[in-house]
């Protein structure tokens, strides 16, 4: 490290604040950063040769100054600390209001509560509905809707079914009926089993209550049994099929309700922007107006050709954000903030060591060594972590000097939805259309980055993107102004990419068909740094993530499963084909079941994790990916596949043991989910991580910022949640053919959950606002695609005896394809005329983000400026100390 770096740290620093002003609709990091160098303060080349030999640290531990109440704040309080984990409780805990008279957190100004409420019988809707929206409140009415309807099958089916075998299996020999010995045998070793589960075969109860029906009509009876469990089932299937309208019909009606108080109805910046990509160079936002129109105009469709006009006027784009990859710079940054940390740590010890001979204060990694250092150590230390310090900080400096790396992204945000509709639809393409787009961007992308390297030096005669006429584009006849300014190697692809290319209509149509527009984002859950990727850093991010997600699911999960039913296989044992199952062999399947569950749940965890790592754009994207894949994996792999394998390999409908295996596995999942509720990993990592902080706790261990992050409540997993219910839900409504004592382990599963939950949301975690609405209906179609066709092939599999069940199954069909063309006026319908209700104009104005203001924040929140701004303070600090010493 020499002087010309201190130098140049503190000549980039002082750059940044001459800030010229961009136009006003465009936000550009990179010219923002381009201003007029001031007179610099410069360190004395020799002074500072002679300090970094001679250097004191008391004497830098004496002037550096961290700031209060910030995130460098140093020593850190643990009070504050608490105080900023209280806040973001809805229920704070008794004992820590009792001795604190704060009102808020101060660092994100978050109130804390102070209103006392009994979970058990608070209203959820009251408590949640104003602050977080009605996607939290709802999944406490759908656990209410869960209960009812379990009450109300088992009531229709599960009290006939268990009080027909109690009967029969009570006197055997003079209830049975039956002429075939194989169903006589299987339904005397159903009786002889004596399970909880008070259930037999499907096909030997069925043929008992026909046989006995048949009995009753000789006798002058009805035959009501038959006709009874006839229709009993064929209600439960039309619970199943239904069960999307019913769905549908609450979220909606929840909706209307609550108009007023729900953000997403009223978030207009997404129906007004877009996210453009594979743009050709970094254009103006007149330039990009311009383009649009033209290729609008150029549309097939006259239609949509006509459309054009609306980017006929002036101001037509509100805002252009310019997406940069700031993924670089920010662990760059991190890095930095560690050294920090652990240079604050060395001074602490220098002085703990000279004042009282002991070393109180030390990091994790000097938990072993720490009493071994001396004052030659920690002052070599000291002058290696200064150096280190100074060297990243100057290295971060130039990077954002040079410029951001321009990833040919943008936002834009037009003034009225109809340029939005008009855009999207000219430019809109299949998926298969846009795989091809992004292989010939990404080859070019390496084309341009070769051409790079070969003219890098060359850069002086680099001209900006914006100083490039565009004329012969017929897209732009005004001059463009040229930069003042020192220019960006990043930028240098909109020279580079006009140098390979004539301007002829040719390319404006390659353009055209370049550029990739999607749909705009909500603001709140965009993730800006993994926006700004590079697409080749995004796509191994992805597909790893994919890889290991398929190889834990399908070679994880599956195998185990087969494992499983290997060893329960009713045709593998003699014992079992005749029922007849020892002690040995219950304990053993169920410790395979209780096997199966945990590392089915350890998987799921490890495909959460991955697929939570493939850098998506936005909250959204993550929580739908993760739905779509988990699609699969909940339901077909975990849940259906054991059903496919009872009922068609090993005979489910006749043989009471491979139905005892598949009601074991089942219930044993059910148990171990809950277990996994309760215990969440997201809990468990925060509460770990705090318990980790917090052992041998001193303050001079973190920043304030760092130990308020620890001491931060994990958010409440609400996807996770729905998950569980609808598995339970799934779980109940299969098991009711065969085994309805099941749906009262489900229905009390449910209870539990219900009561858990409402204590676990008040008193564990912060709710994620960014999870709403939107995505809470969204699973719930996702669910529906995948189990309403399984219903349908269980219900057919099992009752396919009777005549009817083919033109009954056909009829809801054809039922149920009529309510999905016409569900939304079937849903209009019953919730405006049938409920008459009507949307509420909200009480608070809910006004229209801005993109500018969120990149912005978020670009603070990486704290780069401000870090750089302290430690600038401090050599200043320290360099006038040292010339007032020195004269």
């Amino acid at each position: 490290m020499n002087n010309s770096d201190i130098e140049q740290l503190i000549e980039n620093y002082e750059d940044d604040q001459q800030v010229q002003m961009n136009q006003p609709t465009t936000l550009d990091f990179n010219q923002d950063r381009q201003g007029i160098v001031p007179e610099q303060h410069r360190f004395s080349s020799t002074k500072f040769r002679e300090r970094l030999s001679s250097i004191d640290p008391l004497n830098w531990a004496k002037n550096i100054k961290m700031p209060e109440n910030d995130y460098y704040s140093y020593p850190c309080s643990l009070e504050q600390a608490e105080l900023h984990r209280q806040c973001h409780y809805i229920q704070p805990d008794q004992d820590f209001l009792d001795k604190t008279d704060a009102q808020e957190c101060p660092c994100c100004n978050k109130p804390l509560n102070r209103k006392r409420i009994n979970f058990l019988t608070v209203n959820m809707w009251q408590l949640l509905v104003q602050d977080y929206g009605i996607a939290a409140p709802l999944y406490f009415t759908f656990l209410k809707f869960q209960m009812v309807l379990f009450v109300i099958i088992f009531c229709v089916y599960g009290i006939f079914f268990i009080n027909e075998v109690n009967q029969t299996c009570n006197n055997f020999d003079k209830q049975i009926c039956l002429s075939d010995p194989d169903l006589i045998n299987e339904y005397q070793n159903a009786c002889e089993l004596n399970t909880i589960y008070m259930f037999v075969a499907l096909d030997p109860f069925l043929s008992q209550i026909e046989c006995s029906a048949k009995i009753d009509i000789e006798q002058g009876g009805s035959g009501f049994k038959l006709t009874y469990i006839q229709i009993a089932a064929f209600i439960i299937f039309l619970i199943n099929i239904m069960l999307p309208l019913e769905y549908e019909i609450i979220i909606r009606y929840k909706q209307i309700k609550y108009w007023d108080k729900e953000p997403v109805n009223h978030v207009t910046e997404n129906k007004k922007s877009v996210y453009v990509r594979h743009l050709p160079y970094k254009m103006t936002s007149e330039e990009i107006q311009q383009t649009i129109c033209t290729g609008i105009a150029m549309n097939t469709f006259d239609q949509v050709a006509k459309k054009s006009v609306l980017f006929q006027t002036k101001n037509v784009i509100q805002e252009l954000v310019y997406i940069y990859d700031i993924h670089e710079v920010n662990e760059m940054n991190i890095d930095r903030e560690n050294t920090l940390l652990d240079f604050m740590v060395t001074l602490e010890q220098i002085k703990e060591l000279k004042e009282t001979g002991m070393i109180t204060t030390f990091t994790d990694k000097q938990i072993k060594t720490y009493k071994t250092f001396t004052i030659e150590i920690l002052e070599e230390l000291f002058k290696q972590q200064l150096n280190d310090i100074v060297y990243k900080t100057q290295k971060i400096k130039s990077y954002l000097k040079n410029g951001l790396p321009f990833t040919n992204k943008v936002i834009i945000k037009f003034e009225t939805t109809e340029q939005r509709d008009a855009a999207y639809l000219h430019y809109r393409k299949k998926w298969y259309q846009n795989l091809l787009i992004r292989y010939e961007v990404m080859k070019q992308q390496n084309k341009l980055k070769k051409l790079q390297k070969k003219q890098i030096a060359d850069s002086s005669s680099y001209m900006d993107s914006r100083t490039v006429s565009v004329d012969q584009l017929q897209i732009q006849n005004e001059d463009v102004e040229i930069q003042k300014a020192r220019i960006s190697l990043f930028n240098q692809n909109t020279y580079l990419a006009k140098q390979q290319s004539d301007y002829s209509n040719k390319y404006v149509e390659q353009i055209h068909y370049q550029m990739g527009v999607k749909r705009g984002f909500s603001i709140n859950g965009i993730f800006w740094e993994n926006l700004g990727m590079d697409t080749f850093k995004r796509l191994k991010f992805r597909l790893k993530a994919i890889f290991t997600a398929a190889i834990a699911s399908f070679l994880l999960m599956g195998t185990f499963e087969l494992i499983y039913f290997y060893q329960n296989n009713p045709n593998q044992k003699d014992k079992k084909q005749n029922g007849q199952l020892s002690t040995w062999e219950k304990v053993f399947a169920n410790f395979l079941a209780i096997l199966v569950t945990f590392l089915s749940s350890y998987t799921t965890l490890t495909i959460l994790g991955q697929m939570a790592k493939s850098r998506r754009s936005t909250f959204i994207e993550v929580e739908e990916s993760i739905m779509h894949f988990f699609v699969i994996i909940q339901y077909f792999l975990i849940q259906f596949f054991p059903y496919f394998a009872t009922f068609e390999i090993w005979g489910g409908k006749n043989k009471i043991v491979a139905c005892y295996d598949l009601v074991t596995l089942s219930l044993h999942r059910i148990i171990f989910k809950q277990i996994f509720h309760t215990f969440h990993i997201r809990h468990t990592k925060f509460w770990l991580r705090k318990r980790k902080a917090l052992k041998n706790f001193t303050p001079k261990k973190f920043f304030q910022g760092q130990l308020n992050q620890i001491m931060t409540p994990a958010f409440l997993s609400q996807r996770g949640r729905q998950f569980n219910m609808l598995f339970i839900l799934t779980t109940a409504l299969c098991l009711i053919y065969i085994c309805p004592v099941a749906v009262l382990f489900c229905l009390a599963f449910t209870i539990y959950i219900f009561f858990w939950d409402k204590y676990a949301i008040t008193h564990n975690y912060q709710i994620d606002k960014r999870f709403t609405i939107d995505l809470f209906s969204h699973q719930i179609k996702c669910y529906q695609i995948v189990v309403l066709p399984f219903n349908i092939y269980l219900f057919l599999r099992l009752f396919w005896r009777f005549n009817w069940v083919i033109y009954g199954a056909f009829s809801v069909g054809l039922v149920m394809i009529i309510i999905i063309i016409f569900k939304k006026e079937i849903v209009k319908f019953i919730v405006f005329k049938v409920c008459r209700l009507k949307k509420k104009r909200p009480q608070v104005e809910f006004r229209e983000e801005s993109f500018f203001k969120s990149y912005n924040n978020f670009f603070q929140s990486l704290r780069i400026e401000s870090l750089t701004e302290i430690l600038v303070n401090s050599f200043k600090m320290n360099e006038n100390d040292s010339a007032i010493r020195t004269e």
